[in-house]
């Protein structure tokens, strides 16, 4: 998908005459966005967008090791040896070592003619790295002015970490001007280094500048014009990351000092083999319990007493990527822990007091948000016609933030059509859940919108669900009601499906005789028949 993004000028921060000025420089092509305020604690502000920044170069998948120069000097050695235990013959022998030197001086004539091309493309990349980052990340973070917060969202290098950095409204006086709306901000690496200089003492001003749309409608250069090639998995990896934080979670809040701990015990320890897992134990009513594996060390959060109504034990790998949170856990009030069950998705919370940082991890680190987990298919599926999206769509456009019953209140529909709007409107990109209020914010991810036309099945799990649904291959078995669940089992096909889905139409626990569920688990979400049960059950 190609996007196009135009800024008036660099971001940049300023120091002088005794103050600091942070100014980010907005995409002209999106709706103007813009915000002028004084930021009251500028070191939070700093290590909390620096976090965010550590997010965004993040790269943990595997690299191997270049063996090329070692590979050079066995051949070498191995040339020699030939030499040796041919002396006999000695011609061909004194022949060898004549050609090796000729090689060796030829590759020394090589390297030296080939020195000021090899500093020149050096140069070059890392000109690049400085100026012009969309050659090594995807897209520039987004940012939000919304009523009550403004924020930043982020993806990582390798798509398996996702960052938002929320500043709430009372971080900020003296506000000027402002435009709610979502744009993208050029964020260079040279800013990170300026980032850094913030200091108490001088006071700091925060803005996106509405300069630049001025520059825009009086048709002046531009600072910068690129056209990014963004591949699907960006876009998808988006949509995932909300579908993930709207389903069930097992919450609970640690302090500060329990993932210091963690992150220390884990640079001081390499692990050789596996399990490379964090067990956590959670009995009601006693404190959380982590097990590091391999080596099954137990940490015991004492102040963190679990206060849900069954006994869990849940695994989560990719644990390094915690580093992430290093740098704020002086800075925060507590953490708070959303996980989804072992092998799927979580989420830690920083309380920062007037900040908070989401920082959203895939099941493990190989498995990056867009390729594997398709958790959308999780959410509630019932439908909404064309009408109904936009009426749902024009009330998070009026108030920016609503949660479903709101909205179904405000919009006069049933929750399951609001349910059903609110994941459209998901997958197009234009709202997002906001994991740590509970409610759906508007944010409009791209300039235009997503085609929905390729959106009709967001997965091909669901395409087969609706095929099987035509063909009738479904019988529903059996319903069980609870107080705030029911329970579906059925056959289709030949496989027996049994899903356990909660009052909003979300999956809670499913299991099927397939071979994609033995193989997965839910770990890449429901399968075709799971779907197609629950597509039957609301027919």
């Amino acid at each position: 998908m190609l996007f196009q993004q135009t800024y008036s000028k660099p971001s940049q921060i300023s120091h002088a005459s005794g103050k600091t000025v942070v100014s980010f420089s907005p995409d002209l092509g999106r709706d103007p966005t813009y915000f002028q305020g004084k930021i009251a604690d500028p070191i939070r502000y700093r290590d909390a967008m620096c976090a965010l920044r550590d997010v965004v170069v993040s790269d943990l998948t595997y690299k191997p090791k270049d063996h090329s120069a070692y590979q050079a000097w066995v051949e070498e050695q191995y040339i020699l040896d030939i030499a040796d235990q041919v002396a006999q013959y000695k011609e061909l022998s004194e022949r060898l070592k004549t050609v090796h030197s000729r090689l060796r001086e030829l590759q020394m004539l090589r390297d030296r003619r080939n020195g000021d091309f090899n500093k020149a493309k050096r140069r070059y990349f890392d000109y690049l790295y400085t100026y012009d980052r969309a050659g090594w990340f995807v897209l520039d973070p987004v940012i939000t002015v919304a009523p009550d917060q403004v924020f930043f969202e982020a993806f990582s290098q390798d798509e398996s970490s996702y960052g938002r950095l929320a500043v709430r409204e009372d971080v900020f006086s003296d506000v000027k001007e402002f435009q709610y709306g979502t744009t993208n901000i050029d964020f260079s690496d040279a800013l990170y280094g300026e980032l850094l200089r913030m200091r108490t003492y001088r006071p700091t001003e925060f803005q996106i500048d509405p300069a630049g749309f001025e520059v825009a409608t009086e048709g002046r250069e531009v600072y910068k014009e690129q056209k990014i090639d963004v591949p699907d998995s960006w876009i998808r990896g988006f949509l995932q990351v909300q579908s993930a934080m709207s389903l069930p979670t097992v919450s609970f809040d640690v302090k500060p000092i329990d993932i210091y701990n963690l992150c220390t015990f884990l640079r001081r320890h390499r692990e050789r083999h596996s399990p490379r897992s964090l067990r956590y134990v959670l009995t009601p009513g006693e404190p959380v319990k982590l097990i590091i594996e391999p080596w099954n060390e137990k940490l015991i959060f004492s102040e963190s007493v679990y206060t849900g109504d069954a006994t869990r034990e849940i695994r989560t790998w990719g644990r390094r990527r915690l580093f992430l949170l290093e740098r704020l856990l002086p800075l925060s009030r507590r953490i708070t822990i959303h996980l989804l069950g072992t092998g799927m998705p979580s989420f830690y919370i920083a309380d920062l007091g007037s900040f908070s940082f989401t920082l959203g991890l895939s099941g493990w680190t190989r498995n990056d948000w867009a390729q594997a987990g398709n958790f959308d298919l999780m959410i509630g599926g019932g439908k909404a016609d064309p009408r109904q999206s936009a009426l749902v769509f024009a009330q998070l456009k009026l108030h920016k933030t609503l949660s479903s019953s709101e909205l179904a209140a405000r919009t006069q529909l049933s929750p399951d059509t609001v349910q059903a709007a609110l994941r459209q409107l998901c997958s197009a990109g234009r709202v997002m859940y906001d994991l740590e209020e509970g409610k759906y914010r508007l944010r409009e991810l791209t300039r235009d919108p997503l085609p929905m036309e390729q959106l009709q099945y967001a997965n091909p799990r669901e395409e087969e669900a609706a095929k099987l649904l035509s063909k009738e291959k479904i019988t529903l078995q059996s319903i069980v009601e609870n107080a705030d669940e029911y329970e579906l089992k059925g056959e289709v096909r030949s496989y027996k499906p049994v899903v356990r889905v909660d009052k909003d139409g979300r999956i809670k626990d499913a299991s099927c005789s397939c071979y994609f569920y033995k193989q997965n688990r839910l770990m890449q979400g429901p399968c075709a028949h799971m779907l197609s049960l629950i597509l039957t059950h609301r027919k």
